[in-house]
């Protein structure tokens, strides 16, 4: 079968490999992580600032106008964020095909197919966000937690199954359970290596988000760096395994068990 012909291990090694020698794939998602850096630092940032001081001062009243009235903007840099981080992202795994045939990124028809598959990568946004409300919420009572990892298991092929499998947002989800589901073995290394690379580049933000302009370096090349290597290995395993036999199934063409009798 076509899912027990691969190294799965030796594919996320491939994946540093391909964007080392392509490192230029890096750029939308490193040019997405400056701008939400920014965002978070200088507009969410001040929000929280204005009312910790006015709490800090003895005015609380002044500090619950100071939410309020930061409200709107904290949330349209939200919207703002997950716009993007979805278009650069999107970008990367459009131009991850090239890349991995060992072409130069064709940015240009990347933007022309992400502005194609938009529409469906926004519904698919707000779908896997009311998924994740649940988990989210329950993560104060820390059952949340593991439920936040199935979820996101189960989800890490919706995005590549309509950048490279034009599906709609529906059927892409669906196609991700199945995937994940009927390939677990490479389907759980390619989550291993996905949630590392995340793990990683968040530690290190974490480290530096404070302090000024290393916090902002940080953010554009270990931020582009992971973002795109996450996009490369979601785009590999799922081009890899969309067309793999279930394990279990009967080949084409194979005697069935009742046939044998």
């Amino acid at each position: 079968m076509v899912a027990q012909q691969f190294d799965a291990a030796r594919e996320l090694e491939n994946a540093v490999h391909v964007l080392a020698a392509r490192w230029t794939l890096a750029l939308p998602t490193a040019i997405a992580a400056l701008l939400i850096a920014a965002i978070v630092f200088f507009l969410i940032g001040a929000v929280i600032i204005s009312g910790v001081a006015a709490a800090l001062i003895g005015h609380g009243a002044a500090a619950v106008a100071a939410i309020e009235a930061g409200a709107t903007s904290v949330a349209i840099a939200i919207g703002t964020i997950a716009l993007i981080s979805t278009l650069a992202h999107s970008m990367v795994m459009a131009a991850a095909h090239d890349a991995w045939a060992g072409r130069d990124p064709d940015y240009s028809a990347a933007f022309r197919l992400t502005l194609n598959r938009f529409p469906a990568l926004l519904v698919v946004a707000f779908i896997i966000a009311l998924l994740y409300a649940i988990p989210v919420a329950l993560s104060f009572v820390l059952i949340g937690i593991p439920l936040l990892f199935v979820l996101g298991y189960f989800l890490m092929y919706a995005r590549a199954a309509i950048v490279i499998g034009g599906e709609d947002a529906v059927t892409a989800i669906g196609t991700s359970f199945r995937l994940a589901s009927t390939q677990t073995g490479p389907s759980l290394i390619a989550f291993a290596g996905i949630v590392a690379a995340f793990i990683i580049g968040r530690i290190v933000d974490a480290t530096t988000i404070h302090i000024p302009g290393l916090g902002l370096l940080t953010a554009f090349f270990v931020g582009g760096a992971t973002a795109a290597y996450i996009a490369l290995v979601e785009v590999r395993f799922y081009e890899i395994l969309r067309n793999a036999p279930v394990p279990g199934a009967t080949a084409p063409g194979a005697p069935t068990s009742t046939q044998l009798r």
